[in-house]
């Protein structure tokens, strides 16, 4: 959902990386520079990388990452899950007239809780138990090693045969697709303007054999002179064996992406439709800035035309989340303006409808507002106040929802390389319309009637980031999180995380 002044608690633990501290300031030119820290707003998993590399045989750049991750949570229960991530990659590395590229991304974890076979509900569930039972490399459920992953393992021969890229292991598709494969991708550029891709392999899953094997190709349409962009992907999901089991899922997409920029406005678009099985799904949007007025417009449009009646393969079905009965539409926009150098207004609008009632499918209305204070209260002090209107219609099997909620969060960069946030974040959920089963598990508690669970979860949060020297960062974090559903369910209301990370990159 876009323009969310909400931050996401969750993201891919792949991209842990280090993102270094600069000054910033309201304005540069005409354009508003949002402080950076702010994409890291709660937790630290959005960190970017500054690896400046150590020079590798005579044309080669080695870039190395370490990072030591811990996490406590504790509430009713505990957890105690630590992370070692391990990031390398060698490029530049002279191969005939070519390049040879090695990628390398992986992670062990430790977790206290629960063991494997325990039946019995615990507080903190997580994907980190779910893989361990599995492994991903055997496609096995009897190593029990899903302790340890490979996020990225392959190597790529660049313009070694001419006008040919090869990518040979684990990896991610670029274009538009984004899936990740244990298998081959061969990328043939003719020219400037036109690129095709093809590719065969076993699509990688942390928690269960999906007995699926995919065939695809990719084509890209640049015209940088332009600033136009056309993409055109197409997948074939196939099950491994001619027995039963995981039926047959073509994915078919298109994309144009389209960016103009005359005096005093710069502006992008884009529109995307998806052919996933029988279930058709469209977004279309843009971004314009007046850079005279430091007025900034976006809107968008997303929503599913058709479902599909039949199930897909299970991969296709977990990667896209496809609705299998309910066709929708939803939308919004954002306007932001600057007023003089230090303050940003913005104000937007979402809603959704949607054109039957299936489970899980509410129609809602939202207004939203920040207001931004940049070197206000001091020069590197970052200051954003939040508010949200909700409007969740009254169905024939639950309630409305109708409230206000709102936040801030604050950034100060003390000194170059030191930097601290907090911040108070409420959002409001509105559950689906059979009750909830605690873990999906009958008879453990009394089903919660949702027809009285409209609730909000607030989080209240703060951290730093402190680097001692260039190559390594420690970061500090602290989230309170408030659940009115489990209050309600007569469980602890309240959790605790702390997170502490230890970062070396060279």
């Amino acid at each position: 959902m876009r323009f969310m002044s909400t931050v996401c608690i969750t993201a891919l633990v792949s991209a842990i990386m280090l993102l270094s501290v600069t000054e910033s300031y309201a304005y540069k030119g005409d354009e508003f520079i949002t402080p950076d820290s702010w994409n890291r707003h709660i937790t630290s998993n959005g960190i970017k990388s500054t690896m400046n590399g150590i020079s590798f045989g005579d044309t080669g750049l080695l870039k190395i990452g370490l990072t030591t991750r811990a996490k406590l949570r504790f509430s009713d229960e505990t957890d105690f899950p630590i992370y070692q991530y391990a990031r390398l990659r060698l490029s530049g590395v002279q191969a005939g007239e070519g390049e040879f590229v090695l990628n390398l991304n992986m992670r062990g974890a430790y977790d206290d809780t629960p063991a494997i076979g325990d039946r019995t509900y615990h507080r903190f569930y997580s994907g980190l138990y779910a893989s361990r039972s599995y492994n991903e490399y055997t496609r096995s459920v009897k190593s029990l090693d899903g302790d340890f992953r490979i996020y990225q393992g392959n190597i790529e021969l660049k313009n070694v045969i001419p006008i040919t890229d090869i990518s040979l292991g684990r990896i991610y598709l670029q274009q538009i697709d984004g899936y990740k494969i244990d298998g081959a991708n061969i990328k043939l550029t003719p020219s400037e303007y036109f690129n095709i891709g093809v590719y065969y392999g076993l699509p990688v899953s942390y928690y269960s054999d999906l007995e699926t094997q995919v065939v695809g190709t990719n084509i890209e349409i640049p015209v940088e002179s332009s600033g136009t962009s056309i993409k055109l992907a197409y997948s074939y999901f196939m099950k491994l064996n001619s027995g039963g089991g995981n039926p047959d899922t073509h994915v078919a997409r298109a994309r144009l992406d389209q960016s103009l920029n005359f005096n005093p406005i710069s502006a992008s678009f884009y529109a995307e439709g998806d052919l996933i099985g029988e279930a058709f799904i469209y977004e279309a949007g843009f971004d314009a800035d007046i850079h005279a007025s430091k007025t900034g417009i976006s809107a968008y449009i997303n929503g599913q035309a058709t479902h599909n009646e039949n199930p897909v393969n299970t991969y296709v079905s977990l990667y896209e989340g496809i609705l299998s009965s309910s066709e929708y539409v939803m939308g919004g926009f954002k306007i932001s303006q600057g007023i003089v150098d230090k303050l940003l207004l913005g104000i937007g609008y979402e809603g959704r409808f949607n054109f039957s009632t299936a489970y899980g499918d509410r129609d809602y209305h939202r207004v939203f507002a920040n207001l931004d204070l940049v070197g206000l209260i001091h020069r590197n002090n970052y200051l954003s106040l939040i508010v949200d209107y909700y409007n969740v219609p009254e169905i024939k099997h639950q309630n409305g929802n109708e409230r206000v909620v709102g936040g801030f969060r604050m950034t100060q960069v003390f000194l170059e390389n030191l930097e601290g946030w907090i911040g108070v974040n409420v959002q409001n959920f509105q559950y689906r319309n059979s009750p909830v089963k605690m873990n999906g598990m009958r008879g453990m508690w009394n089903e919660i009637n949702q027809r009285k669970n409209s609730e909000n979860t607030t989080l209240a949060y703060i951290g730093g980031v402190y680097k001692p020297v260039e190559w390594c960062a420690l970061q500090l974090d602290y989230v309170f999180e408030y659940a009115d559903l489990f209050k309600n369910a007569d469980l602890q209301p309240d959790s605790h995380t702390v997170e502490m990370w230890v970062n070396f990159i060279w």
